[in-house]
């Protein structure tokens, strides 16, 4: 009902919503005041009703709009209806909601309790939440959903909404997966020569997906071209061949006798038809113990060469044991490895090629060792869902080619075709 054409109220309705609207502002003592925190921490406000709940329930019950001066258009969540039971309906109603702009939120001051279970607000244990497509008030027992709301909102990510837009979103979360997710744009830092200045030195935490995209592709253009030029430290070609898979990490280390180290990357798996699946997110962080001394950062490329190794990265944790021999001396280094990985997606084992950057702390000048590495690999659910727009995506979904390669990592695909081919 538009609010700015109803009809005059009623007689004895409106009225007294003025007189209680006017009515003077209650003393402010100390009593009062500590009298009103009392009832805002244990919940004895929610047995009296916000103002705007009362004029909502007079409203319904008297059937006609309320004035201006009362409450405005803002003040009411601004969602398109739900999809009817009529399939030209529902094109109209899927048509309304691709076009829908972003709302207006509602001041916090516009509701007490919650707008959809009716639940007191309270400091701590029951706070506001915005519905990110609708702007109404919710606890967060009714605003856990997220989804990509549509291509207006300018939001990449899935979004907090409540209850009732998690429905009115579901139906086309599919196609806005197409249109706006990170997975789908196109990858804006795809530069990896000395020209930029982020390609000099890879992170070992990355942010983001698109970060480790561009981590993986810079490491693997990298380690390319000193394999063309010292085919020696080329990974071997009989390798390449039988790869199911390869996990690229960046991990720095850092200790003396006992190291700590910590980072993150991506792995990708290798279909039967012999394109690559979808990349996910990992991280990586261990110990190790032996005759070691100093710093270095390096970008692991770890060559899975069975369906079991590519089963252990889609679980949600794994485990790696290992030996390891370090040299580095300068801005590049050599390290050779060999673990074996176990967890709840299978046990296999794997080889790991890498190319280290050192940070000197030896007198020496030089990081060397000798050393028994144990780590942790677990995925990155929460990365995974911002990238693809989907909150209930899953590693095994991922790597197994239920996602179709995303846009936004074509740098990596490229590099990878230059490295296996």
């Amino acid at each position: 009902m538009d609010r700015s054409s109803s009809t005059p109220p009623k007689e004895g309705v409106y009225p007294k919503i003025h007189q209680q609207h006017q009515q003077p502002a209650p003393e402010i003592t100390i009593r009062n005041l500590f009298a009103g925190l009392y009832a805002i921490v244990t919940g004895a406000a929610s047995k009296k009703s916000s103002d705007s709940s009362d004029r909502r329930r007079v409203v319904a019950e008297a059937g006609d709009g309320p004035p201006e001066d009362l409450w405005g258009s803002v003040l009411l969540p601004s969602a398109p209806p739900l999809f009817s039971s009529s399939a030209v309906d529902d094109v109209r109603a899927t048509k309304t909601l691709l076009e829908a702009e972003p709302p207006q939120w509602l001041p916090d001051s516009s509701a007490t309790s919650c707008m959809q279970c009716d639940a007191s607000f309270r400091p701590v244990t029951c706070g506001r939440h915005h519905c990110r497509f609708c702007g109404g008030i919710f606890c967060r027992y009714c605003s856990r959903g997220r989804c990509l709301l549509p291509m207006k909102f300018r939001e990449r990510e899935p979004q907090r909404v409540c209850d009732a837009c998690y429905e009115r979103l579901e139906p086309v979360q599919r196609l806005l997966v197409e249109r706006v997710s990170n997975a789908s744009q196109v990858a804006t830092h795809d530069v990896t020569d000395f020209s930029c200045m982020r390609s000099w030195l890879n992170s070992p935490l990355g942010l983001s997906m698109e970060q480790e995209i561009y981590k993986a592709t810079n490491a693997l253009r990298s380690y390319a071209k000193i394999g063309g030029l010292k085919p020696e430290k080329a990974i071997p070609e009989k390798v390449l061949r039988g790869a199911k898979g390869v996990a690229v990490l960046t991990i720095a280390k850092a200790g003396v006798v006992v190291t700590y180290k910590l980072g993150t990357g991506l792995v990708i798996a290798r279909r039967e038809d012999g394109t690559w699946s979808a990349p996910s997110a990992i991280a990586c962080a261990g110990l190790g113990w032996g005759a070691q001394m100093g710093g270095e950062l390096t970008d692991f490329i770890l060559v899975l060469r069975s369906p079991e190794a590519v089963r252990a990265f889609s679980g949600r944790i794994h485990f790696a044991l290992g030996a390891e021999l370090s040299a580095v001396a300068g801005p590049v280094g050599r390290l050779a490895e060999a673990d074996v990985r176990a967890g709840d997606g299978g046990t296999a084992a794997c080889y790991s090629y890498s190319l280290s950057k050192a940070k000197n702390s030896s007198p020496t000048g030089a990081f060397v060792g000798v050393s028994v590495e144990g780590s942790v690999v677990t995925r990155r659910s929460d990365t995974n869902a911002r990238f693809y727009g989907d909150s209930y995506v899953t590693a095994a979904d991922i790597l197994s080619g239920a996602y179709p390669a995303p846009r936004a990592a074509y740098p990596l695909y490229e590099a990878l075709h230059d490295l296996f081919y």
